[in-house]
């Protein structure tokens, strides 16, 4: 009864009918002779039955021309023929057990996005705390917290490592990296932007390419290029500057306007048009902390030479050629 069950489930295989554990089942049994030789002796019995006789006819004596009656037999040809096409259900079943597999390691990859304008704090399968910025993504796979931990990052997020020696975590965005035990660190690397950013704030890591990585202690940042695949490592005196946003405030020091615009279309999801390339330039200090935009484009304007009108979530901003004067006196710029 075990037999005919197993023929019955292989060939439900062919007709691809069969369940994935049923070709788990299948494979332990070919393994198995005793399955073989009844799966063969079963489809030559059935052969002349299900044979069109003209043709069985015709197959007899065509094998009579080419081999010698004494040494012929047609059960073992017809076994040689079973043994290859077991071999070869052997081969699809395992196949057939491979891609299943890929594909469920693909679909189960996990995927958190966040919009702009947007924040959110996610909790890692190892217990590590990610806060994401507005515009940004994280990608992991089936495996994390098993042989690896690896996160694939779209945009900006600090993360806060929860330790494992037998495996590091690492932080991927193309070919730059971040690799930790246990740490807390600040990552921006926006698809869309040449540079990217980490700067460490707790623990050690290592981060780079695969050409050339350095390492990091507390209070060190290093910028990347992703142009021409360099680095560069510097001492952070106010690491509040790249950690800021998990509080909802901005902190600038001598930033450009054109930087500070790209911040603020992510967290207000808006986007600026400047009439001139010159705005760009201007340079602010300060601290924004969960302001309005509209007392936000105030507070500029006020200190600024320039004016602005919003029409459909876009900012038009103008060069204010009456306060021009005043604002070069006073900044000198």
């Amino acid at each position: 009864m075990k037999s005919n069950k197993n023929i019955d489930l292989l060939n439900q295989f062919l007709d691809g009918k069969a369940a994935t554990q049923d070709v788990r089942h299948l494979l332990g049994q070919l393994k198995n002779n005793d399955f073989e030789n009844e799966w063969m002796t079963e489809n030559w019995e059935s052969a002349s039955d299900s044979m069109n006789s003209v043709v069985q006819k015709r197959i007899f004596e065509k094998i009579k021309q080419e081999t010698s009656p004494r040494t012929f037999s047609i059960r073992k040809h017809w076994i040689s023929i079973a043994a290859s096409v077991l071999l070869l259900l052997t081969t699809s079943l395992s196949a057939y057990l491979l891609y299943h597999s890929e594909t469920q390691n693909q679909v189960k990859d996990m995927s958190v996005a966040v919009e702009k304008g947007q924040k959110a704090k996610v909790i890692l399968p190892d217990g590590s705390s990610v806060w994401m910025n507005s515009g940004s993504r994280i990608t992991y796979g089936k495996r994390f917290n098993q042989k690896e931990r690896i996160v694939k990052l779209e945009g900006e997020a600090f993360f806060d490592v929860a330790k494992n020696k037998r495996a590091p975590f690492v932080v991927q965005s193309g070919e730059f990296s971040v690799e930790a035990l246990g740490t807390a660190f600040d990552v921006k690397a926006y698809p869309e932007e040449k540079l990217i950013t980490a700067v460490l704030v707790r623990g050690k890591v290592e981060v780079g390419d695969e050409r050339n990585k350095i390492r990091l202690i507390p209070n060190q940042c290093v910028v990347y290029d992703k142009s021409v695949r360099s680095m560069q490592k510097t001492e952070v005196e106010n690491p509040n500057l790249y950690t800021s946003w998990m509080n909802n405030q901005m902190v600038f020091e001598s930033e450009s306007f054109e930087n500070i615009a790209i911040a603020l279309e992510r967290n207000y999801n808006i986007h600026f048009a400047f009439e001139s390339n010159s705005l760009k330039k201007y340079r602010f200090t300060g601290t924004i902390k969960n302001t309005s935009l509209e007392s936000l484009l105030q507070i500029f304007s006020m200190t600024s030479p320039f004016t602005y009108s919003i029409k459909d979530s876009v900012i038009y901003l103008k060069e204010n050629r009456a306060t021009m004067p005043y604002y070069r006196r006073i900044t000198g710029q």
